[in-house]
């Protein structure tokens, strides 16, 4: 509306209008058509119409490999200190608890976990293809 208007003013100033109704009519349709036009342009096709929430299947290959590596260095570990380890981490269990769980006490449980968690960080370890060993990253 006051688009509308400002255009018919300007062109009041330059020219006289002599349907000034009739023209200010025609002046909104064009308003009305450009802005109709403007609204339905198209963008053109950008980085964001590609974008994934889904991993990469690399990322996802990599992920697996990993989980594979921290399940046989889990497996690798002795049953009591597998345990232990099992029921802090991946359970959220307090040493408390787990001491008052397995009979043992709370110094023998940091133990374990202490080891569990270096046998665990021994088992990252890898040799690359250039023969030089790497730690690599935690699952």
């Amino acid at each position: 509306m006051q688009e509308t208007l400002l255009r018919v003013i300007e062109q009041s100033r330059k020219n006289q209008i002599t349907q000034p109704l009739a023209y200010a009519y025609r002046v909104a349709d064009s308003v009305i058509f450009a802005q109709a036009r403007k609204a339905r342009k198209e963008t053109g096709i950008g980085d964001a119409d590609f974008e994934s929430e889904l991993p990469l299947a690399d990322e996802v290959l990599e992920y697996k490999q990993r989980a594979a590596i921290f399940r046989k260095a889990l497996a690798k570990l002795p049953p009591m200190r597998r345990a232990v380890f099992i029921e802090r981490y991946l359970e959220q269990k307090s040493r408390q608890t787990i001491a008052e769980e397995f009979g043992i006490s709370l110094e023998s449980v940091k133990k374990h976990l202490l080891r569990a968690m270096a046998d665990m960080a021994q088992a990252t370890v890898f040799q690359a293809p250039d023969g030089k060993y790497k730690k690599q990253d935690a699952p």
